[in-house]
């Protein structure tokens, strides 16, 4: 929701930011790459009790993937194979992040499970709406957006590095939201596939 409704906000900091990565002829695919290495070493930093490193690590991480697909914008390098990696790397850092916070914090292994499940969910719906749907926008498949976006999973992130007393309900909460995001993703992509026949 956030990164749909507010981004605009941010557009202009990213472009900025986006011409400096042209300039230095850094490739959007670099950028992808990078943007989950980094993601990575936040999640190492999680399972070695580092909150504050893996903190600033995990919003490089999310900054950089904000900006890969501004890069390919600027320099007509958009592709479904940068899109495709873009999300599957983007799913994988989450994975590995949650995977620390199991290193750290093992006795929250409910509200992990339960959050890899929303996660396969809400993603396949996604994915179906992403295929089905008509692109009407700038990117390389339709994104359907929801109340749960990349931006709410690293706000999430932060609070439970935060507060790692509060694991379980933080992301409890966030589990219920994810689901429902999919639900409701689900049951459009239902509706609209009557209209098919």
């Amino acid at each position: 929701m956030i990164d749909t409704r507010w981004r605009g906000g941010f557009e202009p900091m990213f472009n900025f930011l986006s011409r400096i990565l042209v300039r230095l002829k850094i490739k959007p695919n670099a950028i992808t790459i990078a943007a989950f290495a980094i993601g990575l070493f936040s999640a190492i930093c999680i399972g070695f009790n580092k909150p504050i490193i893996a903190l600033i690590l995990l919003w490089i991480s999310g900054l950089l993937d904000a900006l890969d697909g501004s890069v390919a914008r600027l320099t007509g390098k958009s592709s479904a194979g940068g899109a495709y990696m873009d999300l599957i790397f983007d799913r994988m850092v989450e994975a590995f992040i949650i995977l620390g916070f199991t290193i750290l914090a093992p006795t929250n292994y409910i509200a992990y499970i339960l959050f890899y499940i929303s996660v396969i969910f809400n993603f396949t719906t996604f994915i179906v709406a992403g295929a089905l749907f008509k692109n009407d926008s700038e990117k390389s498949m339709h994104y359907d957006t929801g109340i749960a976006e990349r931006t709410e999973t690293f706000i999430v992130f932060s609070l439970m590095l935060i507060f790692t007393n509060h694991i379980t309900i933080i992301l409890m909460i966030f589990n219920v939201i994810i689901f429902l995001t999919g639900i409701i993703r689900f049951h459009k992509v239902i509706k609209y596939s009557k209209t098919l026949h």
